[in-house]
């Protein structure tokens, strides 16, 4: 009875951390993207009623790395305040081994990957299927499509500004357009986009005026005219879609010989090992002494996760563009981790002079 208690009390203690940053670092990835995509949709690029779809889409994309990262600093932080507090020293000294200590935070770790591999191989992809099928329909739309009434709004990079003082079952009415571009400014009674026979995209100004030249020391021109057909470039959406391996679903990857593929399978599998990994560090780097305090290995532990990730993806950008063979892909990496995991948690190895407790 005694074990189960203690081992429900450390597996409460590190799951509640690790659920508490990954809250905090999803608000702050959250509200980071918005804030881009806010910024994007004031110019006119991004139609504002689909960045709150957007973000939902990527959520379990940022979950799938956020959560391993929360999974290594819960542990330290949860270990880190057992040892400052003496619990753990109490612990051990009624028998509480390293390597029973490990079996016991396997258990939430195990949780933890069960959780990334349900984003990693079904939620992800299908996020990233859906923003491309989004910025699709957004491709194809006009940047007038996207025209609040009463509203001046710059479009095109800046290059043009558009009022449109109301909307009419897709028509714009009482239209005023500076085109800083081609120096000129048109104002018309009405407008609609259109698309010709060769999905090129154009707008129609109807009985309006166009002055030009006005920003010049020359005089400037006005014309009339009854309609006035501007043919509007490629929109840049400032929102990249995902690349094809990534909406690709698990069981394609395994089914395709493509470099790139076997990258982004190899890619989805580490996640979901990531955490087991990390965790084989953990254990033996929260140890820290009461004066040092439950954050002194928090920053050892970020720089860890940062190395690890990243000579993950550039296996995985090695692997994709066929400079590295699938195997060893990206298991190398995790091999290198176990070992030096398997040193560090044995006394082989230690991050200060005196690993001991």
């Amino acid at each position: 009875m005694p074990a189960m208690i203690i081992t429900r009390y450390i597996s409460r203690q590190i799951l509640q951390s690790t659920m508490a940053i990954s809250l905090i670092l999803v608000i702050v990835v959250a509200v980071g993207r918005l804030l881009n995509y806010l910024a994007k949709a004031s110019k006119g690029e991004v139609d504002p009623n689909l960045l709150l779809q957007v973000i939902g889409y990527k959520m379990p994309d940022f979950l799938q790395l956020i959560l391993p990262l929360a999974l290594l600093l819960g542990i330290l932080l949860a270990l880190g305040r057992l040892y400052a507090d003496s619990e753990m020293t109490v612990l051990i000294a009624s028998g509480m081994s390293q390597l029973r200590l490990l079996g016991i935070i396997m258990v939430g770790t195990l949780v933890v990957a069960v959780m990334v591999a349900g984003l990693s191989l079904q939620l992800a992809p299908l996020g990233s299927r859906k923003v491309s099928q989004l910025l699709e329909i957004q491709q194809n739309l006009s940047e007038f499509d996207l025209i609040a009434p009463g509203l001046f709004q710059t479009i095109t990079g800046s290059q043009r500004t558009t009022y449109v003082e109301a909307m009419d079952n897709g028509e714009m009415r009482q239209v005023f357009m500076h085109d800083a571009a081609n120096n000129r400014v048109i104002k018309s009674e009405s407008a609609v986009p259109i698309k010709d026979e060769h999905g090129a995209r154009f707008v129609l100004f109807r009985h309006g005026t166009i002055t030009a030249g006005f920003n010049t020391e020359n005089e400037y021109a006005l014309t009339q005219f009854d309609e006035l057909g501007i043919r509007l470039p490629p929109r840049n959406l400032g929102i990249s879609p995902d690349v094809e391996e990534k909406t690709l679903t698990t069981s394609q990857l395994l089914a395709s010989p493509q470099p790139a593929h076997q990258a982004e399978l190899q890619w989805r599998l580490s996640l979901i090992l990531s955490g087991l990994v990390l965790t084989l560090f953990a254990v033996p780097l929260a140890r820290v002494s009461p004066r040092q305090g439950r954050y002194a290995r928090l920053p050892l532990g970020i720089l860890l996760y940062i190395v690890y990730l990243g000579l993950l993806l550039l296996s995985r950008n090695a692997v994709a563009n066929a400079k590295l063979p699938a195997l060893p892909g990206l298991w190398w990496v995790h091999a290198v981790f176990l070992v030096l995991g398997g040193l560090l948690f044995s006394g082989k190895l230690s991050f200060s002079r005196d690993s001991r407790v």
